[in-house]
C-alpha cells in the first residue's frame, strides 16, 4: 500500500485503550530477490485487518478520531493499522482518504485487468492477438501507441481530479501545500454514469463503506497477483485452472 493511503477518521476523543499491534519476525535465510520483494509487498496488507478501538486520542494538536467516518470493516473495527489518525488534523485526514479512494479504484480496475487480460490473450482482436503469458508480462509486449494513449488518459483523468477537488497552489500557505477545496468530499468527482449514488445520507454512507472496503480488498488482491506471478511465472487463471 502506498504510505499516504487514507484511512477512516473523525473528531478527536479520549483514548480508552491502545490499538492492537501486529508484529512480524523476519528470519534471515538465503532466498531469492523475487521472494523478498513479494513478501515485503504483502506484509503491509496482512496488517490491514488489525482492529482499532472506537475512541482514539493523541497529544497531537487537532487530532481526529476514525469512529464516525465510513470505512469500518465491522462494528467497532476500523481501518487505521498504522495509526495515521493519531497525528493528523482534518485537512490531512481528507487527503489520506482521497489517496485511499484513488488507489482503491485503480486497484479494482487492475484486478479486473489481470483476469480479463489473461482470459482473452492470444484470442482477442487487440494488438493482433500477439499478447501472451502472465499479465505482469503483458505491458512489455504492447506497442508504443498504447503507451501514448495510456499516458494521455491518465494525465487527463488526473487533471480533472485536481481541478475538481484541489485548491490552486497559488492560494495555499507555503507550509501547507496540496490542500483540498473547502466542501469537497474526498473521492466525489461527480462521475456516476449509472446513477448508483443514493440520495439519502444513510444510503450514501453505506455506499462509501462498500467502495472503501472493496478498494482495500482489491489492493490486497492486486499485490497478491503481482507477487504470485513474479514467483513462478504462471498466470492467475492458470493457477485457478481456467
Amino acid at each position: 500500500f502506498d504510505p499516504t493511503s487514507s484511512h477512516n477518521f473523525t473528531k478527536a476523543t479520549t483514548r480508552t485503550s491502545p490499538s492492537p499491534r501486529v508484529y512480524s519476525t523476519f528470519i534471515n535465510q538465503p532466498t531469492t530477490m523475487k521472494f523478498l520483494l513479494s513478501s515485503l509487498a504483502l506484509i503491509g496488507s496482512a496488517a490491514a485487518f488489525a482492529p482499532a478501538q472506537t475512541a482514539k486520542s493523541t497529544t497531537a494538536l487537532n487530532a481526529v478520531d476514525i469512529g464516525e467516518l465510513p470505512g469500518r470493516l465491522a462494528p467497532n473495527v476500523y481501518f487505521d493499522p498504522l495509526g495515521f489518525s493519531d497525528r493528523a488534523d482534518e485537512a490531512l485526514i481528507n487527503r489520506y482518504r482521497e489517496a485511499e479512494l484513488t488507489h482503491g479504484r485503480v486497484a479494482m480496475l487492475a484486478t479486473i485487468g489481470f483476469l480479463v487480460g489473461e482470459k482473452v490473450e492470444g484470442s482477442s482482436f487487440l494488438f493482433d492477438s500477439q499478447i501472451t503469458g502472465p499479465a505482469i508480462t503483458h505491458i512489455t509486449q504492447v506497442p508504443s501507441l498504447f503507451w501514448a494513449l495510456l499516458i494521455t488518459a491518465i494525465g487527463a483523468t488526473e487533471a480533472f481530479r485536481l481541478e475538481k477537488g484541489w485548491e490552486d497552489p497559488v492560494f495555499n500557505p507555503v507550509d501547507k501545500p496540496g490542500q483540498l477545496k473547502a466542501g469537497y468530499v474526498p473521492g466525489d468527482l461527480g462521475f456516476d454514469p449509472l446513477s448508483l449514488t443514493p440520495q439519502d445520507a444513510e444510503g450514501f454512507f453505506e455506499m462509501q463503506n462498500k467502495e472503501l472496503n472493496n478498494g482495500r480488498l482489491a489492493m490486497i488482491a492486486a499485490a497478491g497477483f503481482l507477487a504470485q506471478e513474479a514467483m513462478d511465472g504462471k498466470g492467475i487463471l492458470e493457477h485457478l485452472g481456467f
